[in-house]
């Protein structure tokens, strides 16, 4: 009895040496390694980006944050530039016109305030495109307006 275990023990791992079966020898060789990918070089450290400068312009019915893109910069208008406050409200940017695709504002882009909404606190988030790119990018950051 104790030889028929040892044969039927040495019957089951004879195959686990053997050469892998020729169609999964062909997928091998045609799926790449994950090793076998190029890296990306290293261009150095990566500048934050806080997006185009904004400025409070005041009046005397409150105000108004205006955008400053540099020339052939283009604000998305598909995904409109917010300010969320401290407190949780969101404030969406405006513009007047928009191009032709709807894509991007043309002209001012503005947030209207009322003198209630200042002192103003919170964090800015703008998807634009720098002249020259066809890919827009996110920029956030803290922005504060006091009265």
């Amino acid at each position: 009895m104790l030889l028929t275990v040892v044969l039927s023990v040495a019957g089951c791992s004879g195959g686990r040496d053997a050469a892998p079966p020729a169609a999964d020898s062909a997928v091998e060789r045609a799926a790449p390694r994950l090793s076998a990918i190029p890296t990306l070089p290293k261009v150095g450290p990566v500048a934050i980006d806080s997006g185009p400068p904004v400025r409070l312009d005041r009046t005397a019915q409150g105000g108004r944050v205006v955008m400053l893109p540099d020339s052939g910069d283009q604000i998305n208008a598909l995904q409109p530039p917010v300010l969320t406050t401290r407190n949780g409200r969101r404030l969406a940017f405006r513009g007047a016109a928009v191009t032709n695709d709807s894509a991007y504002f043309v002209g001012e882009v503005m947030l209207p305030l009322v003198p209630d909404d200042l002192p103003l606190e919170g964090t800015l988030v703008t998807s634009y495109c720098r002249s020259g790119e066809k890919l827009c990018r996110t920029a956030r950051r803290v922005v504060r307006f006091t009265p």
